[in-house]
């Protein structure tokens, strides 16, 4: 069977029981829950005291027509009122401050868990999908942690006690006031699993649209340059309307259930008016009975009803969890060893792939991406791979820092195979410096003091100062503090990649990866990028995907890779002097640029 990146970059747990997952997330806070949950209690009970003394009221005024009863009875439930306030006030805070806090916590962890996938995985997912798990999914398990749960109790708590107390006043009408709840109940459970469904639904049609417009926020100079904005809204548009289809057949669901539930409620509640009102004209029930006795079943019809809506919250809930906890138990494939290997300090940056091979996906009918490669580089050494697109370099590389893991053979950093490793000391001995610089929106500062947070203004300076960057930096109106923009927008290409090198320079790495780093670059920018990296290389063994003669004529030897093999391996002129695939890319892409330099080249 044919498996997805995302597939062999993770492993699935056995998944608990849905909601009940939350208990972790919930209990650091169950001191605060036990509060709220008294104060629910008290209040509850004080609710169902409350028809009771409206029947000694209104036999107080028509049956004993005792004015001092009155009076007492009207100011005891002023004093019941505002007690039940103030616990409603207090369960009310006590329980959002439980959900705030519990599923803050839930994001975090969510957030922490994304961080830690392999490139696979989101090289299988859209950014847009997984920051609506973050929000919009979250967001309803909120909804259920600070609200719900206390509606849930509270309406049980009244379902019992007015089913309790029903039955203490007139057994004979509670059977009838009861009657309609084994309809109620299947309704709830018939509607709910279909609301679910259709929740999870409608959270995927939201979470691709959330995509749709990451992706062309993103790519918003590509939009514009292209006039494709009539594009993206229609994409976004579709979307939406998927959304809103999916919510309405939820919205007729939920319309039917409603209806259904109000009919039966009501229609209960007027046949216990009726016989109760025989009753009374039998003189069998007070007013004041009968009045106390409507409103303990209406008590028990809203909260048969409530108790109704809470499940299909509930539902919808889960579907929300479903999506969430599908991310937190995942287990990445790529992570640390259970007994770590040690990198012995200083690290000296051997670097070794032994028979290595490759593929993307685990089909044994998918070709190999790498083949067999044997490769060792010394401590200090620098190594440019060359060789045609799609031949293997920039997969070979990432097979360093175990971005990917390989399917055969090792990868070896100093003698240890890097699985067997931590991946924080791993990846802390490697530096990357990419064709295209990543950058955060905060400050130029905070970019560079991204290798080493904590590091203090003179280390960053001095690190800008190797890579050529003080120079454009301290031109900027607010020098260090000046914010980038997102993704660095406001720095041109070769200032973005003068701040890459000055964060790769205060890594201080013992091994260095550099994805041609002077590629489509201006003249000037490049000298002087070509300045810095010379000052980054020394003492550091270094892999460099080269395209360029200047990269190449830095290196101490170079391999040819061809189709995921190693089809050459030697120095420049020995590879020239060969005539295969070095020597025809030479002519190809190099000719140009040796006509520029000097002949000595």
């Amino acid at each position: 069977m044919t498996s997805t990146i995302a597939e062999s970059a993770t492993r699935r747990l056995p998944p608990p029981g849905r909601l009940v997952r939350l208990w972790p997330r919930v209990k650091p806070y169950r001191g605060m829950l036990a509060l709220a949950t008294l104060a629910l209690v008290v209040s509850g009970i004080l609710a169902l005291a409350f028809p009771m003394a409206v029947r000694y009221l209104l036999d107080a005024a028509f049956v004993d027509r005792d004015r001092a009863m009155l009076d007492r009875i009207a100011l005891g439930l002023v004093l019941l009122f505002t007690v039940q306030a103030v616990l409603n006030y207090a369960q009310a805070y006590l329980l959002s401050a439980v959900g705030e806090q519990s599923v803050a916590g839930l994001r975090k962890e969510l957030f922490a868990r994304l961080l830690e996938m392999p490139p696979g995985f989101f090289a299988e997912r859209r950014t847009g999908e997984l920051t609506s798990r973050l929000t919009a999914d979250v967001g309803l398990l909120q909804g259920v942690l600070s609200h719900q749960i206390s509606e849930f109790s509270r309406q049980i708590l009244s379902l019992v006690g007015g089913v309790v107390l029903l039955t203490y006043l007139q057994p004979r009408l509670t059977l009838t006031a009861l009657a309609v709840s084994p309809l109620v109940v299947g309704s709830a459970i018939f509607f709910g699993r279909r609301l679910r469904v259709m929740t999870t639904g409608v959270q995927d049609r939201l979470a691709e649209a959330t995509a749709v417009a990451e992706e062309a926020f993103s790519q918003i100079r590509t939009v514009q340059s292209f006039v494709q904005e009539p594009t993206e809204r229609a994409r976004y548009a579709e979307r939406v309307a998927a959304s809103v289809r999916t919510a309405l057949k939820r919205a007729r669901v939920r319309g039917v259930f409603f209806g259904m539930l109000t009919l039966s409620t009501f229609a209960g509640i007027t046949f216990v008016l009726w016989q109760g009102g025989l009753l009374v004209l039998e003189g069998e029930l007070t007013a004041g009975s009968l009045v106390s006795f409507l409103l303990y079943t209406i008590t028990i019809a809203a909260s048969i009803g409530a108790l109704a809506s809470s499940f299909s919250a509930y539902q919808e809930a889960v579907g929300a969890a479903e999506r969430v906890f599908e991310i937190l138990e995942m287990d990445p494939a790529i992570a640390d060893p259970p007994r770590p290997a040690q990198l012995a300090a200083p690290v000296t940056g051997r670097v070794a792939f032994e028979r290595v091979f490759f593929r993307y996906h685990e089909d044994d009918s998918q070709p190999w991406t790498l083949e067999g490669i044997d490769l060792e580089v010394a401590p200090g050494e620098i190594v440019a791979l060359v060789g045609p697109s799609g031949g293997g370099k920039t997969t070979l590389v990432s097979l360093l820092p175990r971005f990917w893991d390989v399917n055969r053979g090792h990868v070896r950093l100093d003698g240890h195979d890097v699985r067997s490793l931590r991946l924080t000391d791993l990846r802390g001995a490697i530096g990357v410096v990419p064709q295209e610089p990543a950058l955060f929106s905060g400050t130029i500062g905070e970019n560079i003091a991204y290798a080493r947070p904590g590091a203090s203004a003179a280390d960053i300076e001095a690190a800008a100062r190797a890579a050529h960057a003080h120079e454009f930096i301290e031109r900027l109106p607010i020098g260090y503090e000046t914010l980038v923009g997102e993704r660095g927008v406001k720095l041109s290409g070769g200032q973005r990649q003068r701040v890459a090198i000055a964060r790769a320079i205060l890594k201080d790495p013992a091994v260095l990866v550099l994805d041609e780093a002077t590629s489509n670059l201006d003249t000037e920018s490049e000298q002087l990028i070509e300045d810095a990296l010379s000052r980054l290389l020394v003492g550091r063994t270094t892999l460099i995907i080269a395209h360029r003669l200047s990269t190449v004529r830095r290196a101490d030897r170079l391999v040819a890779l061809d189709r995921g093999r190693i089809v050459e391996e030697g120095t420049h002129a020995e590879l020239l002097a060969r005539g295969g695939l070095y020597a025809r890319l030479y002519q190809r892409q190099f000719r140009e640029e040796i006509t520029e330099m000097s002949p000595s080249i």
